[in-house]
């Protein structure tokens, strides 16, 4: 009996321990379910609340985008408001790309026109189609006018393009000029040309000393480049083609054996041959030109037929001992015997120009031999001291106008002959000048003759006691002469007709 009590006992203790745990099992799943509802709220509620604010972001981002966008095209038609080109605006809107241009009103007061809105298209073209970047774009065209002086204005494409830039929250802006520029004269409402810039032919070929010169500097070995620099064709002020700058100028060149396609000017290196109403001011002031003093008196002593190795040297002494600086026409003949003395010469602040080869009367001869008598002289003065004579003084001052054409220099005359060729006197060469002197002469005379190498010290101190101040026939003349024209002073030039 107590054997069954016991065992009976012992199964109520199984049971209730089964039931304890039981429901210790269910306690616990009752608090993991509600632990999971309760972080699944949770994750509920933030999902729906950042989901939320992700809305609100890309609502406010939007907006923010939209009054930008309706500011910056506001924006640029106001500034399109102050171009000084009337113009109506095109608007055009492909998906995220928006394209104003704006078009002149007036377009016959633009020469080539149709040249630069062609450029202006295709460069707004490129543009849509370069989709690296597939941001909103908003691409403005125009032809834009700058004002260069009172009598210039140039018209050029023009493209800006905003590009939104989201991880700013802003437009940057890029901007591109065409290639083509179309500078115009005020005065005709025509496009710039060469004769505005030089006014005459006569300007240009006196720039084309200066562009032989630079080919030459520029040039690793100027003799091996010389003839074909000298025989270059010359410029033409109608065909030559330019390129226009405020402060500079690019010229085409004809085929040469430098290679060079263009040469670039400064036009402080031209001021006498630029008309200067057509470039910025500030552009000629880093080297104005020294301007005679009007209340001085001014003279030229000026010395043919040279260099002679006896008589020259002993002139170039008596010049340094006085301080005066003149100008040698010398004759290539003796130029390719005497080389030292003609490199001392240049040394010295003389001016060495052209006075032929052989000194024969060029009036007379062929085209050919009158050419070869300018370019053989020019490259033996070359070989001596590196640069070219600018300025011919032709064999008894005979020249023509095809003979001025073919030597393309300005040919430098005289005012007052010495005569020291004829009377080979001292007293005489001395009276000479003494009795035809005056303000704004060229005096001739010739180193080669002993006689004028004695008779100049004397020459020298009575001009000086008349007042007069002795410069070289360059600077007397203002360092402005040009081809086909010849000079007896700096106020009596004459065209050769």
């Amino acid at each position: 009996m107590d054997k069954n009590r016991h065992a009976h006992s012992t199964r109520n203790s199984r049971r209730i321990n089964r039931n304890q745990h039981t429901g210790k099992k269910l306690a616990i799943l009752s608090l993991f379910t509600s632990m999971f509802l309760l972080i699944g709220g949770g994750l509920y509620v933030t999902h729906a609340i950042q989901h939320d604010t992700k809305e609100t972001a890309e609502e406010d981002e939007n907006n923010d985008y939209q009054q930008k966008a309706a500011a910056l095209v506001e924006k640029i038609r106001q500034a399109q408001k102050e171009e000084p080109i009337e113009s109506t605006e095109f608007l055009e809107t492909t998906n995220d790309i928006q394209t104003l241009l704006y078009n002149p009103a007036q377009t016959k007061s633009i020469p080539q026109f149709s040249t630069l809105k062609s450029e202006l298209t295709a460069m707004i073209d490129t543009i849509k189609k370069d989709r690296a970047n597939h941001a909103p774009r908003k691409i403005v065209g125009q032809l834009k006018m700058t004002k260069i002086t009172e009598q210039l204005n140039r018209y050029q494409p023009f493209i800006t393009t905003y590009t939104w830039e989201k991880n700013k929250q802003d437009w940057s802006k890029q901007t591109n000029t065409g290639k083509t520029s179309v500078v115009v004269n005020q005065k005709n409402n025509q496009r710039l040309t060469l004769t505005d810039l030089f006014t005459s032919e006569a300007n240009l070929l006196a720039v084309q000393q200066i562009v032989q010169q630079k080919l030459l500097d520029d040039s690793l070995d100027g003799n091996a480049v010389i003839d074909g620099v000298l025989t270059m064709p010359k410029f033409s002020i109608q065909d030559t083609a330019f390129t226009y700058y405020p402060d500079k100028i690019s010229l085409n060149l004809p085929d040469n054996p430098t290679g060079k396609k263009e040469v670039t000017l400064p036009y402080n290196e031209i001021t006498g041959y630029i008309n200067s109403e057509f470039v910025d001011p500030r552009s000629l002031q880093e080297t104005p030109p020294v301007a005679l003093d009007p209340n001085k008196k001014y003279i030229s002593l000026t010395f043919d037929d040279g260099p002679n190795p006896k008589t020259t040297p002993k002139l170039l002494d008596i010049l340094k001992d006085k301080g005066v600086n003149a100008t040698f026409f010398m004759l290539g003949q003796n130029v390719v015997k005497n080389e030292a003395i003609v490199k001392r010469t240049a040394e010295e602040g003389h001016e060495v120009a052209s006075h032929s080869y052989s000194h024969p009367q060029l009036t007379e001869l062929s085209p050919e031999r009158i050419n070869e008598e300018v370019q053989n002289t020019d490259k033996a003065i070359y070989r001596a001291i590196g640069k070219l004579p600018t300025d011919f003084r032709p064999p008894y001052g005979a020249v023509t106008p095809e003979v001025a054409a073919i030597i393309n220099k300005p040919i430098i005359q005289w005012s007052v002959d010495s005569q020291d060729w004829q009377s080979h006197n001292v007293d005489k060469i001395i009276q000479r000048v003494h009795d035809t002197e005056y303000n704004d002469a060229i005096i001739l005379m010739h180193d080669i003759h002993p006689e004028t190498v004695e008779a100049v010290p004397i020459v020298i101190d009575r001009l000086r006691e008349e007042g007069y101040e002795i410069i070289p026939s360059k600077q007397l003349l203002g360092n402005k002469t040009k081809p086909m024209h010849m000079y007896y002073g700096s106020t009596d030039e004459r065209p050769i007709q």
